[in-house]
């Protein structure tokens, strides 16, 4: 319908234009269709905010704007105030409205020339090439209100900082480097950028764009469910590891559905063919050395799961920023009769949870037996865990070698037409044993779990509800390895009773 008011820009909605101009037209008048956020999405939202206000302490004593983002207006006039005040040596948030694009700036910084450094805060380790254009809108609004700008830096997390305990080194957890040159030169093509947007957010209709490459990148769209919704079961972007200029050949050729693919399409790749012919003919493929492959696993069965967590904010001595830490694993543990027993750990301290894992794990795991796991990522941690803690290394350096991938074997052997090309296990277990799923559970991802973790050990998180998170917790552990006990029965079925396909 026709547009009753002029629309605004900001710097979330610019950054959106330059992805797609629907999902600018979407976000700016149609916000009910977006998906809903995740949880662990507003976490990483959250942390972005922690990270941006201790960042504010890098330039002490400056002035925040105290204004919701609701309330525009207002932070225009409280930073018109602080600009003019020559004893205010940096500004929080301070707000501006140029052109009808509201900004809020996360730090301005007073020099004693009369100009003023931008400082735009993330919370990721270093630059990236979409943080440009985001501090060029900022630099465009900042000098078109008359704000005279001397340098532009972003300030990212170092993550070669190592936590020494009590307050952060704020001079070696946050790293600022000077973008100036890429902002002013990015800057030169903003004026175009915007005509464009202006023009798509006074469309009566959403921009008729098609779907592509740019749904998912820099960042997933949040609207990406609503634009695929009509797509076929099998849509062409499901296929594994296919690249967008082979996408865009199919499309070309006026393919949507991965079983329409034509069997001697160029560029198919043996894995892509495999995925082709499942969906193309409505049966798993089954690789004719699967048996053997799962043969190799002997009892007793060791199911294996670990979880971490990589907070942007050490919170242990001796850590540096996002580095992963160990906190959690479950196991369960069959024998040659098919019992099942499970064992798990979950740490509930505010201390270093790594070596009583360590240890805890170690008691845990017999001697014998094949240890399986689902990618590769168990192993990664026991290899840190051995560098740690020299004491344990031998007993941990020889867990590996016992070790047998399933989402490795998986990849290898064997594809359902209903993994829709993930081979994650949430999608590859309702393929194999629909009976079993994650839909009863708090916690349905990796994570969540992590987020879950960072609540329970909180020293103001309550008693009760500690209780319910570490349950949670060890509720979602071991259905990840249960997953795994029956992802390997099916499997051991399926190679048993069906023909293996070349």
């Amino acid at each position: 319908m026709p547009k009753t008011t002029d629309p605004t820009l900001s710097k979330t909605r610019f950054t959106s234009g330059l992805q797609c101009l629907k999902l600018l037209h979407l976000g700016t008048y149609s916000r009910e269709l977006a998906d809903p956020v995740p949880a662990s999405q507003q976490a990483l939202f959250d942390s972005g905010t922690h990270v941006g206000v201790l960042a504010r302490q890098r330039f002490p004593d400056g002035l925040l704007i105290d204004a919701p983002y609701n309330a525009h207006s207002r932070a225009v006039t409280s930073t018109s105030k602080a600009l003019s005040d020559a004893f205010i040596p940096a500004i929080y948030e301070a707000g501006f409205d140029f052109e009808n694009i509201r900004i809020r700036v996360d730090i301005l910084s007073r020099n004693s020339d009369h100009t003023f450094n931008l400082i735009e805060v993330k919370s990721s380790t270093s630059v990236k090439p979409e943080h440009i254009p985001d501090a060029a809108i900022q630099l465009h609004v900042l000098e078109g209100s008359g704000v005279p700008i001397g340098k532009t830096f972003l300030m990212h997390i170092d993550n070669t900082y190592v936590y020494q305990g009590g307050d952060y080194d704020l001079d070696k957890l946050f790293r600022l480097e000077d973008i100036t040159d890429q902002a002013r030169s990015y800057l030169q093509s903003v004026p175009g950028s915007l005509a464009a947007m202006w023009e798509a957010l006074h469309l009566d209709e959403t921009p008729p764009i098609e779907i592509g490459p740019q749904c998912t990148r820099p960042y997933r769209c949040a609207f990406y469910n609503y634009c695929h919704k009509s797509l076929p079961e099998h849509h062409i972007e499901q296929l594994p590891r296919a690249k967008p200029e082979f996408i865009d050949k199919l499309r070309a050729a006026g393919i949507q559905d991965i079983g329409d693919i034509p069997p001697d399409f160029p560029g198919l790749s043996a894995n892509q063919q495999r995925v082709r012919n499942a969906v193309a003919t409505g049966r798993p493929y089954v690789g004719p050395e699967l048996a053997d492959a799962l043969s190799q696993a002997t009892y007793p069965l060791h199911f294996l799961d670990f979880e971490t967590f990589n907070a942007a904010l050490p919170a242990y001595v001796g850590t540096r920023p996002y580095q992963v830490i160990p906190f959690q694993w479950s196991l369960h543990v069959q024998d040659s009769s098919g019992a099942l027993s499970n064992i798990s750990f979950l740490h509930d301290g505010s201390d270093d949870p790594r070596e009583a894992f360590t240890r805890s794990l170690l008691d845990a795991i017999g001697p014998q037996g094949t240890i399986l796991v689902y990618s590769s990522y168990e192993q990664t941690i026991i290899w840190q865990l051995a560098d740690l803690f020299p004491q344990y290394q031998e007993r941990l350096s020889a867990l590996p070698g016992r070790f047998l991938d399933l989402l490795a074997l998986v990849r290898a052997h064997f594809y359902h037409p209903n993994f829709h090309g993930s081979y994650s296990i949430k999608a590859v277990l309702p393929a194999l044993d629909p009976d079993l799923t994650y839909s009863d559970l708090d916690i349905q991802d990796g994570s969540l779990a992590s987020i879950y973790f960072a609540k329970m050990i909180a020293p103001d998180t309550q008693a009760h509800e500690r209780e319910r998170l570490r349950n949670a917790l060890i509720r979602y552990c071991e259905r990840d390895t249960l997953a795994m006990v029956h992802v390997l029965a099916a499997l051991q079925s399926m190679s048993q009773t069906t023909t293996p396909q070349s």
